[in-house]
């Protein structure tokens, strides 16, 4: 039986503690309560040339469609990945710096940062994390609490994994922040760490997470992911748009998120096309393996408006949970404020 609930969980965490389907299948019912939308903008045509920061680039399907199915194109878009964008943190970085004016990172990273003042906003959920926590089949553990304690790798300490599951484990009662020994180690480092006994799980998130699993089948397994249940409806990698960019040519935007749009929906329906794309520019990821990935994680919903809203004022009562937001905040109203809806006016 899960430890109950404390009592200072905000609503909205313990309706999704419940089974997320309250809220998941709310969003059409609060639709209907909405005001009438304003008119819908559309692109005006014009080129333009822009740089983005996004994490792990050659990894993305969705990037990797709109780039080589031409779904820029069609926006008369010519969109430069930065190099050298490992993760979120990096992402935000590179706009916080003026290097770019459209960044995606995680929600979790991104509302740490617009919380302490970054001048953005979100406009877009792209596509969700596919987050999962190994295990060493040797360990002799099959349960979450049963990783308190324990050694588990992280191999990026920037990236939104770690928080992630300690947000999953504090919903049960679990204090994972201060109670597991994370270990910042390597991806190159994890398979000898495992057979030396020196880790007991990694947390990291595909394609580093998948490529592990399929390499080494009798030396891990996932005990649990944000690609089942509840999770796997909600969206993690977010767009988001320098508010100085946004005042200064606000129609690039709009057409950056219709063509990113159009691009994870091709995705959804052409896995196996969208898989030989990055295939072709991951190493250790052949393409048949880069197929199987991509029909093992969820359909991608891209978010825009009040659905991106409502997550991300989950998002924002997860970090409440484990302390990173203060309880007095109103998530719905930071939600409001954090957010921007570039298809209407």
């Amino acid at each position: 039986m899960s430890a109950p609930v404390p009592p200072s969980f905000p609503r909205r965490a313990l309706l999704w503690g419940a089974g997320g389907c309250a809220i998941a299948g709310g969003f059409a019912l609060l639709t209907h309560h909405h005001k009438p939308r304003t008119p819908r903008k559309e692109p005006d045509g014009v080129y333009r040339k822009l740089k983005i920061g996004w994490p792990e680039a050659s990894m993305s399907p969705v990037l990797a469609a709109a780039l080589e199915k031409n779904f820029f194109a069609q926006y008369n878009l010519d969109v430069d990945p930065l190099p050298n964008i490992h993760n979120g943190q990096d992402a935000l970085d590179a706009l916080a710096h003026q290097k770019t004016a459209y960044a995606l990172a995680p929600a979790l990273t991104w509302l740490q940062h617009l919380h302490a003042g970054l001048p953005a906003h979100l406009v877009m959920g792209v596509q969700s994390g596919s987050r999962r926590l190994l295990v060493r089949r040797s360990s002799g553990i099959t349960r979450l609490d049963q990783l308190m304690g324990r050694n588990v790798a992280v191999p990026d300490q920037n990236a939104a994994d770690k928080l992630f599951f300690c947000i999953m484990m504090r919903r049960k009662g679990m204090d994972a922040l201060n109670h597991i020994n994370w270990i910042d180690l390597p991806i190159q480092q994890i398979e000898q760490a495992l057979h030396d006994q020196k880790i007991d799980a990694v947390v990291t998130h595909d394609a580093d997470a998948w490529i592990l699993l399929q390499n080494h089948p009798d030396l891990l397994y996932e005990l649990v992911g944000s690609d089942t249940g509840h999770y796997a409806a909600r969206t993690s990698l977010i767009l988001g748009v320098a508010d100085t960019a946004q005042e200064h040519d606000p129609t690039a935007a709009t057409a950056l998120v219709m063509a990113l749009r159009e691009a994870t929906l091709w995705v959804n329906t052409h896995k196996d096309d969208a898989a030989t794309l990055i295939a072709d520019n991951a190493a250790g990821l052949p393409a048949t393996s880069a197929r199987n990935m991509l029909h093992n994680e969820p359909t991608i919903h891209p978010l825009v408006g009040h659905a991106l809203r409502e997550q991300i004022a989950q998002y924002c009562d997860e970090l409440q949970l484990v302390g990173m937001l203060g309880e007095e905040e109103d998530s719905t109203a930071l939600a409001h404020r954090y957010t921007l809806n570039v298809l209407h006016e």
